[in-house]
């Protein structure tokens, strides 16, 4: 953090248009962590700075999910754990983080279905680059949750690569362990690849950003 660009405090403020309660009823909350209020000497005393592309980015985000979600469901949305979070089927369509096609995906494999956990997001947001980067199809994504959310309710791990494949016109979806040697039969391709790790990362990114 040392070398990221600091806001001091009264900039801080005025640039995001907040008060001063509102920033400290924020970092109460755990929706600003705490390790970004950096305290420095200065000649009158002591101030309090901050990484200035982090926090202004974390403000907007709590500003434009005020309107959608509860304050408990921000605070687990933004803290360390966030397999934890609980959402509404309905509250997560209107974050706009995955497609239609997607959401209908899941909601035909899950029809009943009304309160998601991380993992069902993370299917969901799987499936959507898959079909986004992969050209996948609705029966292909329903394939895939379905192998996801039943493999994450057993293990929490997601140290594996996911492969769609396709032989003689029938998909298939597998999980294969980390970075291990992949033997394919004859007529039998590799339609779609995803690095779970990779993107349980940027599925955090993207919530808490």
């Amino acid at each position: 953090m040392a070398d990221e660009e600091l806001i001091s405090k009264k900039q801080l403020l005025r640039i995001a248009q907040i008060s001063y309660g509102t920033l400290y009823r924020w970092k109460r909350m755990g929706l600003i962590p705490e390790s970004w209020f950096i305290h420095k000497a200065t000649e009158t005393g002591q101030a309090t700075y901050f990484p200035r592309t982090k926090v202004l980015a974390r403000i907007d985000r709590i500003k434009d999910l005020k309107g959608e979600l509860t304050a408990e469901q921000m605070q687990e949305l933004f803290s360390a754990n966030v397999e934890s979070f609980k959402i509404p089927l309905k509250d997560f369509t209107e974050l706009n983080l995955v497609s239609k096609l997607s959401l209908t995906a899941f909601t035909s494999v899950y029809p009943g279905k009304e309160l998601l956990d991380f993992n069902d997001v993370f299917g969901m947001y799987v499936v959507d680059h898959l079909m986004k980067l992969s050209g996948i199809y609705l029966e292909d994504a329903k394939q895939v949750i379905k192998l996801l959310c039943k493999y994450l309710s057993i293990e929490a791990s997601k140290d594996y690569q996911l492969l769609l494949l396709r032989k003689m016109g029938v998909p298939m979806t597998v999980l294969v362990r980390g970075e291990d040697e992949i033997l394919l039969e004859d007529n039998t391709e590799i339609i779609a690849c995803a690095n779970l790790v990779e993107f349980e990362e940027a599925l955090k990114d993207q919530l808490i950003a």
